[in-house]
């Protein structure tokens, strides 16, 4: 890490971002109140914390249900490097595709979708599949879906 990000992560940053992890609509002044700043000074924090990179978006948490896509899978992919400029073009263009992860390890690509029935996850696992082997996983359930950062925070020692 360098040391103007290191700077910005000091106690304060990590807890306004802590914050806006766990709530990205909340106030400024609210923000500041939590982590003891004037308004003016933690709008300024936050927006050094987004012109450095260390926030990059705001976003909201849907429920597929509500919106008749009720079913989450993977579709992890084996592709060859040639295909990876292609996969990812592809994975920018469809709407069901949440995530689009390269990996090491076996395969290539993991890919969190949402769709509304097992006939649209086959026609969308279609679309990857002239680019290599495809294997989907699809989601039961789900449980502690949390954002990662206030474990980075933490520190590196997971608990016995």
């Amino acid at each position: 890490m360098n040391l103007k990000i290191e700077k910005l992560l000091d106690t304060i940053g990590k807890d306004i971002v802590q914050e806006l992890v766990k709530n990205a609509r909340i106030s400024f002044s609210e923000l500041g109140r939590v982590v003891g700043l004037s308004t003016p000074a933690v709008t300024e924090r936050v927006r050094k914390l987004e012109e450095a990179g260390i926030i990059t978006g705001y976003h909201a948490a849907i429920n597929g249900d509500l919106l008749g896509k009720s079913i989450i899978a993977f579709i992890n992919l084996d592709t060859k490097a040639a295909s990876y400029d292609r996969v990812k073009n592809r994975a920018k263009q469809l709407p069901q595709v949440l995530e689009c992860h390269h990996i090491s390890g076996e395969g290539a690509f993991i890919l969190k979708v949402m769709v509304s029935s097992v006939g649209d996850l086959e026609h969308l696992v279609a679309r990857f599949s002239p680019f290599g082997r495809t294997r989907t996983t699809i989601v039961l359930s789900s449980l502690n879906e949390k954002n990662f950062l206030p474990v980075i925070f933490a520190g590196n020692q997971i608990p016995g």
